[in-house]
C-alpha cells in the first residue's frame, strides 16, 4: 500500500487521548490500555498539549510526584507542533525532526484526527527522505 499522505497513518486507528485534569496513573492506564505511548490532551475538543512515556518518566517518576494526585496538565508538553491531513510524511518526519520529539496530533482544521509515532512511519519513507536530502545537497 503507498502511503501519500499522513491522513492513510491514522485511517482506522482510536484516537488516544486524555483530558488535561485526569491523573497520570488514569493517563498511564490509558496508553497501556490503548497500546500507546503518548495521548493527545483534549478540553473538550480543543487540543491543549500531549503527554507521552517520557513527560511522566522525566517530569513525574523522577521528580517523585504522585501519580495519582498529580494532574496531566502540570506535566504535558505543550505549545505543541501538528500536521494536516493532507500533509506528506515527508513533512512529518522533517517536524518531528526539527523538534526533537516523536509525536505529533494529526488535524482536520480544529478537530484531532490521530496522534503518529515516529515508529508510525515506515523505515522505507525516512531512508528514501534521507536519500533525497543527500542527492539534494551534492
Amino acid at each position: 500500500m503507498i502511503i501519500n499522505s499522513v491522513s492513510k497513518l491514522v485511517d482506522g486507528k482510536t484516537l488516544p487521548k486524555v483530558a488535561p485534569n485526569a491523573s497520570i496513573k488514569d493517563a498511564c492506564q490509558v496508553m497501556a490500555n490503548s497500546d500507546a505511548r503518548a495521548l493527545v490532551v483534549l478540553q473538550g475538543n480543543e487540543l491543549v498539549g500531549v503527554i507521552s512515556e517520557r513527560d511522566v518518566i522525566t517530569n513525574c517518576i523522577a521528580k517523585d510526584l504522585d501519580v495519582q494526585a498529580t494532574q496531566v496538565e502540570a506535566i504535558m508538553s505543550t505549545g505543541v507542533k501538528t500536521i494536516a491531513t493532507n500533509d506528506s510524511i515527508a513533512k512529518a518526519i522533517d517536524i518531528m525532526q526539527q523538534g526533537k520529539f516523536h509525536h505529533i496530533p494529526v488535524m482536520d482544521e480544529d478537530n484531532v484526527l490521530g496522534l503518529i509515532s515516529s515508529d508510525d512511519i515506515p523505515d522505507e519513507y525516512r531512508m528514501l527522505l534521507e536519500r533525497f536530502k543527500e542527492m539534494r545537497n551534492s
